[in-house]
């Protein structure tokens, strides 16, 4: 089969995909519709931030402008806290729902530079283009993994001061994929799969809402990528409201699967585990 055939296939198939799913939900004028409150709060103790010795890696001037210790490590602040331990980019959905207000998601823009990609965190549909605008002088050859099995659904060269397009199509039902660079290991960021516009992303100080909810039974997921999920099966009445609140175990952090592969890519050598304390962040 000649190559052009083959994009030509992949691209149709990719648009149904994410025809099928987007007709599974409908926009409708939602009456009486309730809300759900709450926060997601980090309890237990502080989980050591991951740390990468950046003499391994290259453009090690570069990289080494932001996020980095004495000691010349990049540091990886996985759990951002404020005060109260509010706790930051915990991604609160509402599960199946079939209809109900207008999915006005905004596009994916993930920002590379001085080898940070950034958001860590974006909410994805599936087949769902992305772009990744990289300022940095330099080219990262990303991967694209779907976390629950380890697997890598697109490779992502991204050339130096350049934007580049990509997307990601899930296998099945599964829902998470990270990005990594493979040029440099501590570039990560994480999407989490919605189907519907029922979510959202805790900032500073962990609280989320999520309103105009059509009354009636529901399951309410919120997920950390270095956490266990957690589920809620909630009631919304008419014109009701919910208070939930989700209290994550520092204790009982989840590490990415390549990290626990004695044979994986990174090194014992280039984890060092470390302490920290909780800090305030910004929105």
């Amino acid at each position: 089969m000649k190559l052009r055939s083959i994009i030509a296939i992949t691209a149709l198939l990719s648009f149904l995909s994410l025809s099928v799913e987007s007709r599974a939900y409908q926009e409708i004028e939602v009456t009486n519709g309730g809300t759900i409150q709450g926060k997601a709060i980090l309890t237990g103790k502080m989980p050591p931030p991951r740390v990468y010795h950046l003499i391994l890696f290259p453009n090690i001037d570069m990289c080494a402008e932001i996020d980095v210790d004495d000691e010349m490590n990049r540091v990886l602040d996985d759990f951002q806290i404020s005060e109260d331990n509010g706790l930051k980019d915990v991604v609160i959905t509402l599960e199946h729902v079939e209809a109900g207000k207008p999915f006005n998601k905004e596009p994916i823009l993930i920002n590379s530079e001085q080898c940070k990609f950034s958001p860590d965190v974006s909410v994805v549909r599936q087949g769902e283009g992305f772009k990744v605008d990289n300022v940095d002088a330099v080219m990262h050859n990303s991967q694209v993994y779907q976390k629950e099995r380890g697997k890598i659904i697109q490779n992502l060269p991204i050339p130096p001061e350049a934007m580049t397009v990509g997307t990601v199509q899930f296998q099945g039902k599964y829902k998470i994929f990270q990005m990594i660079c493979g040029m440099h290991e501590f570039m990560q960021t994480w999407g989490y799969r919605i189907q519907n516009p029922y979510y959202v992303k805790t900032k500073r100080g962990g609280e989320f809402k999520i309103d105009n909810i059509p009354p009636g039974d529901y399951v309410l997921s919120a997920w950390h990528f270095l956490m266990k999920p957690q589920t809620r099966k909630i009631h919304i009445a008419e014109n009701g409201s919910v208070d939930v609140n989700f209290e994550f175990d520092g204790n009982k952090v989840i590490r990415p699967l390549y990290e626990t592969i004695k044979s994986g890519r990174i090194k014992k050598d280039a984890a060092t585990p470390g302490t920290a304390k909780g800090k305030e962040v910004g929105k």
